[in-house]
C-alpha cells in the first residue's frame, strides 16, 4: 500500500530536493547545494546497488531469507555492511537493506558532490549529514502521537530509522506503531529498528526496551505505542506545537 510522505516537505528552504525511483526504491534526496549531473549518479547508483544485491542474492539465496545473521566469504561493500549490522542487532541482512542503501547514497554525494548537508530518505530510513541541528518528524500510523513527536538530531553524520508492527508492508513480529533508532550509520540502525521492534508487542514492553535499548552502537530510541511513549539516549525529542500545553517543547531523553 502506497503512502503518502508528508514529512518530504518540513524543511524546504534549507534543502534542494528531489526524487530518485527505480523499481521498489523511492528516494527523496535533499542537499544543500545543488548540482544537475546529481540525479543521475544518484540514479546510476541505485541500479548499481541493486545489481550488486541481485548477483549476491543469486549465489547465495539465504541472504534474502534468513531472519538471523549469516556469514559471507565475500561480497560487495553493501553487502558486508548489511551482514555486519545484522550481526550486531541480530536480525537477517535484509533487515538492513534501507538503511545500507541511503548510506551508500549519502556517502556518495558528500564525497562526489562535496556537499556540506544532505539528507537521504529511502522508506523513512534516513542518512542524515548536518552542520546545524534538524528535527526528523516520527510517522506512527493510527497513533495520537503520530507527526506529533520529532527527535532533535545533532549536527554530524547519522542514521535515523523507523520500524513499524502496524504500517507498511515489512515483515515485523512486533506490534509497535513506530520504534525509531538513531545510530552512526542508517545501515546499522535499521537493523537496529527491526530488531527492536520485534521485541514490543504490548505496551509494558516500551519501559524494558528503553531501558536497554541505547548502546556502543545506538545513540537514541523512541518507541510508540498506541497513544504511549517511551525514549531513551543522547537526543532531545521535540512535541510539536498544541499537543502539550500548546507550546513548542524539547524534552531530554534519558
Amino acid at each position: 500500500m502506497s503512502m503518502e510522505r508528508f514529512y518530504r516537505n518540513y524543511h524546504k528552504g534549507r534543502f534542494v530536493g528531489f526524487k530518485v525511483v527505480f523499481q521498489q526504491t523511492d528516494l527523496w534526496i535533499g542537499v544543500d547545494s545543488y548540482k544537475t549531473s546529481m540525479e543521475n549518479c544518484c540514479l546510476e547508483l541505485v541500479k548499481s546497488l541493486y545489481r550488486q544485491l541481485a548477483y549476491h542474492i543469486e549465489r547465495q539465496p539465504e541472504f534474502l531469507k534468513s531472519l538471523e545473521p549469516i556469514e559471507i566469504s565475500e561480497g560487495p561493500n553493501i553487502v558486508r555492511a548489511m551482514v555486519d549490522a545484522s550481526k550486531l542487532a541480530n536480525v537477517g541482512p535484509m533487515a538492513a537493506v534501507a538503511g545500507a542503501v541511503a548510506d551508500q547514497m549519502g556517502n556518495m554525494l558528500v564525497e562526489s558532490f562535496n556537499c556540506d548537508e544532505v539528507i537521504v530518505e529511502n522508506g523513512g530510513d534516513l542518512f542524515i549529514k548536518v552542520c546545524n541541528p534538524v528535527n526528523i518528524g516520527i510517522y506512527a500510523g493510527s497513533s495520537p502521537l503520530s507527526d506529533k513527536i520529532a527527535l532533535e538530531i545533532q549536527p554530524g553524520t547519522w542514521g535515523v530509522c523507523t520500524s513499524s508492527g502496524t504500517i507498511g508492508h515489512s515483515f515485523s513480529m512486533g506490534k509497535a506503531d513506530a520504534v525509531t533508532i538513531v545510530a552512526k550509520s542508517a545501515c546499522v540502525a535499521d537493523a537496529f529498528a527491526t530488531a527492536y521492534c520485534n521485541a514490543v508487542k504490548e505496551s509494558s514492553d516500551i519501559q524494558r526496551l528503553v531501558r536497554s535499548a541505547v548502546n556502543e552502537h545506538v545513540t537514541g530510541v523512541v518507541v510508540i505505542f498506541e497513544d504511549k511513549i517511551g525514549f531513551a539516549g543522547q537526543h532531545k525529542i521535540r512535541v510539536s506545537p498544541g499537543f502539550i500545553e500548546g507550546e513548542d517543547k524539547s524534552y531530554e531523553s534519558h
